[in-house]
Order: C-alpha cells, then sequence, then structure tokens
C-alpha cells in the first residue's frame, strides 16, 4: 500500500532543487503528521528552515486537472503575500514543499477573514469556473440507495434550482471556495489561505457563506458586510448559503458518510429563508 509518507519520497529526494534563498545543505528529515484533512496530509519537516510537505491523499474535487489548477492559483496568491510560499512541486505525486505558517488563531473574526477574502477576490483571473449544479448530480451517485430519491427532490426542487440560477447569473470573482478554519493559518499578523483546490471563478456569495459556516455566529455578518459591503443583496446571500449546505451535505455523503444527513429525517441543515 503506498501511503502519503512513500509518495512524499520523490520531492524529499530532489531536495537540493527546492527554491531557497538560501539552498539546504543536507536533505531534510519528514517530521510528524501536522494536519490532516479529508483529501490532504500536512508533513512537518526536520531541520532548518521552517517548511513543510503537503501530499493530496485523494482528490476530492470534480474538477480536471484540478491539482495543476490549485497550483495556479496558489503560485498567484503566494505572490499577493495571502498564501506561504510554494518551493517545489510535485505533479505526478501531488506534493508541495512550502514554507510554515502558524495555526489560526481562534476564534477568527469576520473582519480578519473579510479581508482575506478581499484579497483572495482580487487575484487575476483565471480559467476554471465552479460547476456547482453539476457537482451536486456527480455527488448524488455517491448517495445510499434508500436516501437517493429524497436526496434528487432537493437538488431538482424550485427554491434549490432558483438558488444555483442566482450564483450562476452573478459576476464571477476568484474565489477559494473552501476557506474553513483548517485551511487557514498564520505568518506574523497576515491570514494565510492553503488547500486552494477547490478555488475556480464563481460567486462571492457561495464563497462567503462557506466561510460563515465556521465563524461565531456574530462573527458571521460582519464577514458578509466586509466582503460584499454597500452591494449586499439578500436574496444572494440567502442563496449562497443554501447551495453552501447542500454541497457540504452531498460532499459528505462522497468523502465522509458518517457525518452525512439523511433528508428523509432531517432538514435542518438547509438554512432556507
Amino acid at each position: 500500500m503506498v501511503t502519503a509518507a512513500n509518495r512524499l519520497s520523490e520531492a524529499l529526494h530532489n531536495w537540493a532543487d527546492w527554491n531557497l534563498i538560501a539552498p539546504l545543505a543536507a536533505a531534510p528529515r519528514l517530521g510528524p503528521v501536522l494536519s490532516e484533512g479529508s483529501g490532504h496530509v500536512l508533513f512537518e519537516l526536520l531541520d532548518e528552515p521552517s517548511l513543510v510537505a503537503r501530499v493530496r491523499r485523494r482528490p476530492t474535487s470534480e474538477v480536471e486537472g484540478a491539482f495543476s489548477g490549485e497550483v495556479e492559483i496558489w503560485s498567484a496568491a503566494a505572490s499577493a503575500g495571502i498564501a506561504p510560499a510554494l518551493l517545489y512541486v510535485d505533479h505526478q505525486q501531488q506534493v508541495v514543499i512550502c514554507e510554515r505558517a502558524g495555526q489560526a488563531s481562534h476564534p477568527i473574526t469576520g473582519a480578519a477573514l473579510g479581508q482575506l477574502m478581499c484579497a483572495i477576490h482580487a487575484l487575476p483571473k483565471v480559467n476554471r469556473r465552479l460547476t456547482l449544479r453539476a457537482d451536486a448530480v456527480s455527488y448524488l451517485s455517491s448517495v445510499p440507495a434508500e436516501q437517493r430519491s429524497a436526496w434528487q427532490a432537493i437538488v431538482h426542487s424550485t427554491d434549490i434550482d432558483q438558488a444555483f440560477s442566482l450564483l450562476e447569473q452573478d459576476t464571477d470573482y476568484l474565489c477559494h471556495n473552501d476557506l474553513t478554519v483548517g485551511n487557514l493559518l498564520t505568518q506574523g499578523d497576515q491570514l494565510f489561505a492553503i488547500d486552494w483546490e477547490y478555488a475556480a471563478m464563481g460567486s462571492r456569495y457561495f464563497d462567503v457563506a462557506i466561510a460563515m459556516a465556521d465563524l461565531p455566529l456574530v462573527e458571521q455578518p460582519l464577514l458578509a458586510e466586509h466582503v460584499l459591503g454597500q452591494s449586499l443583496s439578500n436574496a444572494l446571500l440567502t442563496a449562497g448559503c443554501n447551495i453552501a449546505a447542500l454541497m457540504t451535505a452531498l460532499w459528505q455523503h462522497r468523502f465522509d458518510p458518517s457525518q452525512a444527513p439523511d433528508p428523509r429525517n432531517d432538514l435542518s441543515w438547509l438554512p432556507r429563508q
């Protein structure tokens, strides 16, 4: 069985090629796991300088060429000072070596997260667009057979169809689309984002809605106001929250079934207004 650590071997073997200001004098040693997400594992690299290795354990994006697109956007974000610098990329094994940043302090404020999100939305456009409606249909294949008709009724309902349409008609910005606590780091006073696998052109309201779910209730409207300002549309924000809740629930059926809700007896996760 090929483990995440095994897949790092080639990147570590090529340590002399890493893009460091001061080249390493010897091969780094692989340290402990710092964090483990649904699709990736983050390892500490021992010895100076302070670096980490992130290896994709399994793809969780429906977008073709997701890793290459992630690296492109992550590099642009690093140049803008809102992501750790990438020092080495192994496309075959889907490994990146990057600068280390600290875990984000808790609780994260809506203003701080809003500042980071606005900087992301200001990044150059890319040729990747969020495909929420198609992803929802794809995720349905992972739903248990006994729940499928209930999920299909929700996905194809008039309310959800209208919410999808509102987001699809909104102005496109480059969005991270997964600014949850596990994907936020700090370096000094700067809030950083990692794991750009879902980054694509899309509606800011979906981006905000995904991020709001991890914030304390009092901070959620502050995030929305900071990002959307005077142009904030309650109809779009409601659409974003409903689609974010739906996509999260369907995503769980694909990648984390133990946490997935059953719509036959629980719709509390769908924040319709």
